[in-house]
Order: structure tokens, then sequence, then C-alpha cells
């Protein structure tokens, strides 16, 4: 599985916008926005903004598989704003069992397994 790197942008309406650059895989991603997992990003736009939802695919961009780049964006940490992988599931059920407030990551790692 080949890293690169990502921006999200995840449009909240008048409330605001959630944006960040992010290193994953193309697997992981389309993994993602085909299993429309819930992700609860939480009061992140302030005091009852709730802001939750399935990521669509127009809202993970692809920038570069670059090794170098993916290399120095990891390196120094250069990942910034948000990444919907780092943010627990809202109402997601697999195998029968609910997975809420599991880390997306950990959800799409499991599903990927299957």
């Amino acid at each position: 599985m080949k890293k690169a790197i990502y921006k999200f942008h995840f449009g909240c309406g008048r409330q605001g916008d959630l944006e960040g650059v992010f290193v994953s895989t193309q697997e992981r991603v389309d993994k993602l926005v085909e299993s429309q997992i819930e992700v609860y990003f939480g009061e992140v736009l302030g005091k009852h903004s709730e802001v939750l939802g399935p990521i669509d695919e127009g809202e993970i961009t692809f920038v570069s598989d670059n090794e170098e780049a993916v290399r120095v964006v990891e390196e120094h940490d250069l990942s910034s704003g948000y990444n919907p992988f780092d943010y627990p599931t809202y109402g997601f059920e697999f195998e029968g069992e609910e997975l809420e407030d599991v880390q997306v990551s950990e959800v799409i790692d499991k599903l990927l397994k299957k």
C-alpha cells in the first residue's frame, strides 16, 4: 500500500468548514468513502455545533504520492488540521457489533481485513 498526501475539506454550511492535510493510502481513503462511516468530530465549530457525517468522495483530494514528499510530511509531522481517520465513529455497525466511539482508523483496519 503506497502512502500519499491528501487534503480534506468538509463543508458544514454556515457554521464553517473543516480542513486538513494528512498521509494515508488510497485503499484506506476508498474504504472510508465506500463504507459511509459517520465520523463524529464533536463540537469543533463551537458549542452545540455537533459536527458529524459520512465522508463523500469529493471531500478528500489526492495531492501527491511522491515518496520524498510523503517522507518529509511524516518525518516532520507536517499533517495539519482535521484528519477524519483520527475521530470516532457514530452509530456504525460491523458484523452485528455497534462500533460507536471507536476511532475511524480502527474500523477501517477491520473492514480491510474482512
